[in-house]
Order: C-alpha cells, then sequence, then structure tokens
C-alpha cells in the first residue's frame, strides 16, 4: 500500500498532466465532418449586429438621457452589478483548480464522469468569459469612447483611442459582454430554457444604460461578443469532442461521457 502511494503522482503532476493533454487536444484538428466554429450564419449575424448599432448610433444621446432618468426603470439600477464578470470567473476557476489535480482514473467511473462533467463545464464557462472580456477590454482601448457621464460636455460622439482608464472605456460594455457569454453559457447548459434566459440577460445588461455606464449602442455590441464568442468556443470544443458534441445544429449539446481529455 505505502509503495502504490509512491509511485502515485502527487496533485501537482497530475494537473500538469491533465493541462498538457487538454492543450494536446485543443492543437489537434477537429474531427472530419464536424461543423466550423464560426458559421456563414454567424457571420451574418455579425453584420446585421454591426448594421443594428450604426443605425441606432444617432439616437444614443436621447435614449441615454431618457432611459436613465425614467423613475420606473430606475428602480432596476441595484441589477447592474450582475454583470460584473468576477462573479462567474472566480467560482468558474476556483472549481477547476479543485477538481484539476485529482486521479481521475481512481475514481469509480460514475464519479469520474460526474467531476469530469463539472471540470469541463467549469473550465469551459472561465474562458467563455475570460476570452470575451479580454476581446472587449482591447476593442475599448483601441476605440476609446467617453462614458455617458460626459455626454454635456463631449457628446456622445467623443473618442480617444488608446487612452487606458474607465473614463473612455465606453465601447463595448464590458458587463454585457460578461452577461452575453453568461447568457450563452447557460443557453448551452439549460436548452429548455434558452429563450428566457437570453431575455434575462439582455434586460440585465440593459440596466448599463439606466447607471449612465453605456449608451445602448455600447450594450448592443457588448452583449453581441460575449454571446457570439462562447458559442463559436463552444463550437470550437465540439469538434474535437471536449466538453461538448455536435449533431450539426447550431448549439452543440454537453458531453456527457468520461474520456473528457
Amino acid at each position: 500500500m505505502t509503495d502504490q502511494l509512491q509511485d502515485s503522482p502527487s496533485g501537482f503532476v497530475r494537473a500538469g498532466q491533465s493541462v498538457i493533454r487538454f492543450l494536446r487536444r485543443m492543437n489537434a484538428p477537429a474531427y472530419p465532418a464536424t461543423e466550423p466554429a464560426w458559421t456563414q450564419g454567424m457571420t451574418m449575424a455579425a453584420v446585421m449586429i454591426v448594421f443594428v448599432i450604426l443605425l441606432l448610433h444617432p439616437y444614443d444621446e436621447w435614449l441615454s438621457r431618457t432611459l436613465s432618468s425614467h423613475g420606473r426603470l430606475r428602480e432596476a439600477r441595484h441589477l447592474t452589478d450582475i454583470g460584473l464578470s468576477q462573479w462567474y470567473l472566480i467560482p468558474a476557476f476556483a472549481v477547476a483548480v479543485c477538481l484539476i489535480g485529482i486521479d481521475w482514473w481512481g475514481l469509480a467511473r460514475t464519479r469520474r464522469v460526474q467531476f469530469g462533467l463539472i471540470y469541463s463545464q467549469a473550465t469551459f464557462a472561465f474562458w467563455a468569459i475570460a476570452l470575451s472580456g479580454i476581446f472587449t477590454n482591447i476593442a475599448k482601448f483601441l476605440i476609446g469612447r467617453a462614458r455617458p457621464k460626459f455626454i454635456d460636455t463631449l457628446g456622445p460622439n467623443a473618442f480617444s483611442p488608446f487612452v487606458s482608464g474607465y473614463d473612455f472605456a465606453s465601447f463595448p460594455s464590458g458587463h454585457s459582454t460578461t452577461m452575453g457569454a453568461v447568457g450563452a453559457v447557460l443557453a448551452l447548459w439549460f436548452p429548455r430554457w434558452r429563450i428566457a434566459i437570453i431575455l434575462a440577460t439582455m434586460f440585465i445588461a440593459f440596466t448599463r444604460i439606466l447607471v449612465r455606464a453605456h449608451y445602448p449602442t455600447d450594450v448592443v455590441a457588448g452583449y453581441s461578443v460575449g454571446f457570439l464568442l462562447t458559442v463559436a468556443l463552444a463550437r470550437f470544443l465540439s469538434g474535437r469532442r471536449t466538453a461538448f458534441v455536435s449533431d450539426g445544429r447550431f448549439w452543440p449539446k454537453i458531453r456527457f461521457r468520461d474520456n473528457f481529455w
């Protein structure tokens, strides 16, 4: 028994091995006849979103002033912090770290399937929110749109690219990006509630207008980025049969088998 314990790799070694296997799977080509991660329909959706943003932009100032001053809508302001990314990144990261170093093959198959499902989906949720957030933060820095709090002095068309900080980081909305990613993650996990989930996360993103943290176009752009990138990541993983599997439809399904890597 002592010899077996000595020969068993430590949690750090098992964690490193898991990471290596994961990276190899990500670097491997997709399985034959797998749907692409980014589809033509997603490209068309992105083009339509850009078109909507261009149409909505002339009304940014009026909508921002009207919605942020509406008495009944202001009651929903307390919901806006639900869009903070740390509410989702920290738990997902904690779950993944706790599970990555366990001895998978020392577990019973049923328990291995359960833990593997939790680990794979926690890892997916973490990277979906993190990657979309990184994309948005880069876009914020490159675009440098002034926040609505400067609407009376600078107006809605003030841009200062390559300026770091909060004041010129309005487009796209980071909270809305998080909500778009969370909405897509939950829609993948709970397909029966997909429409309700998307509408609820859209509403939470909408509250960023009520607190005058973002213009409507910022919210539309942010939510779209988080949503589309998350679905694309799920489709990418399904092509490598990791965390998800594809049946040829737009939404991949959760993978429940135990050979996760």
